[in-house]
């Protein structure tokens, strides 16, 4: 085989490969499927990871909410002898169930009242529900800021405590390099005060 023999073979597969590489080139069919295969789980991912977010942050405000309805309703109660039954108490806690829809309705709930005198915080009344750990009367109550602790009065503390157990969970990676999604619950917690707005005391007992 001759020289030139062999250099028009080479010339051929070499116009043969350059076509075949400019056909290449400029096929574009399949493009976003190959490239939606490698978005949709980073997109996925983001998606489920915005959403419960998202859902953390609003069962945290209804939280927050519930706390704060649910003393601020005590602090406005009314009668001629500062009393508040346990019934009219139950009632009102009642309301933070309504508040938390559709959130878990498993809320810990601890209200209590408390009398500050000079820098001592005592425990006059303190109502537990759904697993709350209530104070014990004439106890002191060591939670209470010093800001507020510092002007002597009669104070209502709303103590409500959820569990929040997401949808999907969260993604991580495992030590291995496996990705999964973390259900655990996220422990929440809300606790306010706030003084009578009518009553210079509030008083809670079964029978007034």
């Amino acid at each position: 085989m001759s020289k030139n023999t062999i250099k028009r073979m080479l010339k051929k597969q070499s116009i043969k490969a350059c076509i075949l590489v400019n056909n290449f080139r400029k096929e574009t069919e399949g493009v976003a499927a190959v490239e939606f295969a490698f978005l949709a789980p980073l997109m996925l991912l983001m998606y489920i990871g915005t959403l419960e977010i998202s859902n953390a942050i609003s069962a945290n405000r209804k939280l927050s909410r519930s706390a704060y309805t649910v003393g601020d309703l005590i602090t406005q109660f009314t009668s001629s002898n500062s009393c508040m039954t346990k019934t009219q108490m139950n009632n009102i806690v009642a309301v933070a169930d309504k508040i938390m829809y559709p959130y878990t309705h498993n809320m810990e709930i601890t209200l209590t009242g408390i009398t500050v005198a000079d820098g001592t915080n005592n425990v006059e009344w303190s109502e537990a529900y759904n697993g709350g750990t209530a104070y014990s009367k004439n106890s002191i109550y060591a939670d209470l800021p010093s800001e507020i602790s510092d002007s002597d009065g009669f104070i209502v503390a709303a103590k409500i405590k959820m569990n929040y157990a997401p949808f999907f969970g969260f993604t991580e990676y495992s030590s291995d390099g496996v990705l999964s999604f973390n259900t655990t619950a996220i422990p929440m917690k809300e606790e306010l005060f706030l003084r009578p707005r009518i009553l210079d005391e509030l008083f809670v007992k079964n029978s007034c």
